[in-house]
């Protein structure tokens, strides 16, 4: 059963000789593709499954991943990827919060029913083609389920607004198991592109490859790209993109890359709209205001009732928003008010049609009776001369409600940072406790992982 899914096999051209996709020595081309993703579709049927049925798979390695995502397409079944490692009984915990009915080992190349594969009715129209877990940077994860729809209007969108086209090259390092990193794939089949696929970001390997292949495309999250300058800040003579999104780039960072020649495109999204909603063009000179993240996506319509002096909650809805988050029954809707997707982050459309955020639900914290914002606080701590990472994080105090404590790497000490901050932070605004460490942690999307540097600094408190 054929599916509206980008798939290489869709296109006559893609029947040749070019690479589709790379992965260290295996260089796999189009024809070679599509003879591998023909024998997994025999397999998979031989092993009984079916349209609108769930397959789990773990995202490494990578090539195999990349087999399930066009066989199961070709199916018209849907992929559930995980992160390699996750123990039994998370993965029985996501089997049963999806209704996933097949995992898939690879080592083996052998299917195992999961036990909830009890038969239900296909309630989404288009079918879902995808189910993938939020990142859970700042609470806890929930599973996403996108329809063909959704991916193939991202994708859509994502190629004309990056410019991406058959011949280019996308270099993939984030986790195949987040919406940033599979999307790629949809990408490279839509466009006809080569996908360079890295199991997982690695400075070193990344930075080789832009040195010894003719990249195009790249993306990144701030940290993995504060780590990649560190290593040469030279830009690849044949980058033409540089996507940057995740969490909030600070301005000396973007600046950095910016100076250095760097094609800086930053970009907002979330895994409930299939990875983009905005994306800049090219920025030049210097670094936008913190929060301008671009045009919206064509076909979005917005609700955005705040503005810059009084922000309220995004709300949108369009092609990309997801059909709902998973449930057992894999009924769509939920999260969802008649199509609408609220967000947590607080944002405006400008003047000029741009979407600017402005923070977070959560980060506005009430100090003393002020509303003190985090975003703000840390945007501006991230200019300090000898900062390289930061967070703020905010603590309960018994006097004034909560007080702010800064998590940060970097040469400068905490004295030097207290002098910073007094002539650019009201009283409220200025962290109480500071705590430097060589590292931040990161989840595996490469995100700052919010809720461990929360236990860090109440443990230092």
């Amino acid at each position: 059963m054929s599916s509206p899914v980008p798939d290489f096999t869709d296109a006559p051209w893609r029947d040749g000789p070019d690479p589709a996709l790379i992965q260290g020595a295996h260089v796999w081309s189009n024809a070679e593709l599509r003879d591998r993703v023909i024998e997994r579709v025999a397999r998979l049927c031989a092993q009984s499954v079916r349209p609108g049925q769930v397959v789990m798979a773990p995202d490494v390695p990578g090539s195999d991943l990349i087999l399930m995502v066009h066989a199961l397409a070709r199916i018209g079944a849907a992929l559930l990827p995980y992160r390699a490692g996750l123990a039994s009984d998370e993965r029985q915990a996501l089997a049963a919060m999806t209704g996933s009915e097949w995992q898939w080992h690879p080592e083996s190349g052998q299917l195992a029913p999961t036990g909830f594969g009890a038969d239900k009715p296909d309630r989404s129209d288009p079918p879902i083609a995808l189910l993938i877990k939020t990142s859970g940077s700042s609470g806890a994860p929930k599973v996403v389920m996108l329809t063909s729809t959704n991916l193939l209007a991202s994708a859509t969108s994502a190629n004309e607004r990056l410019g991406l086209k058959t011949g280019d090259i996308w270099l993939a390092c984030l986790r195949l198991s987040h919406v940033g990193g599979v999307s790629i794939a949809y990408r490279c089949a839509l466009a006809g592109a080569t996908l360079l696929l890295h199991d997982g970001f690695d400075a070193l390997a990344v930075s080789h490859d832009l040195r010894h292949r003719p990249v195009t495309h790249l993306s990144l999250v701030p940290p993995m790209l504060a780590r990649l300058l560190d290593l040469d800040a030279t830009p690849p003579p044949r980058l033409r993109v540089l996507l940057v999104g995740g969490q909030a780039l600070s301005r000396p960072l973007a600046q950095r890359a910016l100076d250095a020649g760097w094609p800086l495109h930053l970009t907002y999204g979330m895994t409930e709209t299939a990875s983009h909603l905005a994306t800049t063009s090219r920025l030049a000179g210097m670094a936008p205001e913190p929060g301008r993240v671009g045009r919206p996506l064509a076909g979005m319509e917005f609700d955005c009732a705040g503005s810059e002096s009084a922000p309220a909650r995004l709300r949108f809805r369009g092609p990309v928003v997801m059909a709902g988050y998973a449930n057992p029954q894999r009924i769509p809707g939920q999260g969802l008010d008649d199509g609408w997707f609220e967000a947590a982050d607080l944002g405006c459309l400008t003047d000029e049609g741009e979407l600017k955020l402005l923070g977070r639900a959560d980060d506005i914290l009430v100090i003393g009776g002020n509303n003190v914002s985090r975003v703000r606080v840390e945007a501006i701590l991230q200019q300090a001369a000898g900062v390289t990472d930061l967070v703020v994080v905010g603590l309960p105090d018994p006097v004034w409600g909560q007080r702010l404590l800064a998590v940060y790497c970097g040469e400068i000490d905490e004295a030097g940072l207290e002098d910073w901050c007094q002539t650019r932070l009201t009283g409220p605004e200025r962290p109480r406790g500071w705590l430097r460490l060589p590292r931040l942690p990161l989840l595996d999307s490469g995100k700052y992982d919010r809720a461990q540097i929360a236990a860090l600094a109440n443990r230092q408190d």
